[in-house]
């Protein structure tokens, strides 16, 4: 997270130089609504100062959190509670540029599917002035289903697998097991083993286990317009 704040940074620092651009159309911005993790730039006391495109998509789908105007508001009172407390350790952080604290905690959901995770960090504080000063957290909002997305399409563009077949794949690699999938998605399990073999045919992975390790390696954060 301190390397993706840095990263983002030298990004704000570049677009000063090249000249003025309208706020929303920023590298900073642009750069941070290229990732498939929600991200919010937060005050101390929480309420937002930016939000990107992928978190937005997220509070959309009217889960477990919703944007209200500036504000992050979690359905469930333990999601508030923990939450909360992220925001109250930030309050302890006097150097953030030295100090890391973890607060991070993950949400769990139904039918074996894997959890996303939320994290705050500080934002760590240089001598050049950032793209938003009056930020002094990131918060990101990390779903492993949303980043293989991504990676599905390049699947369907390299090997010609179908949306459903390579929708398998993405549940497979997350840890779903066949079972669940087949649950989920209310489809039989002969269903799912036959999109399986004919992966298999596709790309020429023998196992669960290389097709896991090959989606992996092409898996990406961007999103996919």
């Amino acid at each position: 997270m301190r390397r993706l704040a840095t990263d983002f940074q030298q990004d704000a620092d570049m677009s000063k130089r090249l000249g003025p651009l309208p706020a929303r159309e920023s590298l900073f911005e642009s750069a941070l609504d290229l990732l498939t993790d929600g991200i919010a730039l937060l005050r101390r006391d929480g309420r937002i100062v930016y939000a990107n495109e992928a978190l937005r998509m997220m509070a959309a789908q009217g889960g477990d959190f919703r944007l209200d105007r500036n504000v992050i508001e979690f359905a469930s009172s333990d999601l508030r509670s923990r939450f909360a407390a992220a925001l109250s350790a930030l309050e302890h952080v006097e150097e953030p540029a030295t100090t890391f604290l973890v607060s991070d905690f993950a949400v769990p959901r139904e039918q074996g599917r894997p959890p996303y995770t939320v994290s705050v960090r500080p934002l760590a504080r240089g001598k050049e002035e950032m793209a938003h000063p009056d930020a002094a957290a990131m918060m990101l909002v990390h779903d492993p289903l949303l980043r293989n997305r991504a990676t599905g399409h390049m699947l369907r563009e390299l090997y010609g697998l179908t949306n459903a077949e390579s929708e398998l794949v993405q549940a497979l690699s997350s840890g779903m097991t066949a079972v669940a999938y087949a649950q989920s998605r209310r489809i039989s399990i002969t269903t799912v083993y036959t999109h399986l073999r004919r992966t298999r045919e596709k790309t020429g992975w023998k196992s669960v286990a290389e097709l896991t390790r090959r989606f992996h390696e092409l898996n990406v954060a961007l999103r996919v317009n």
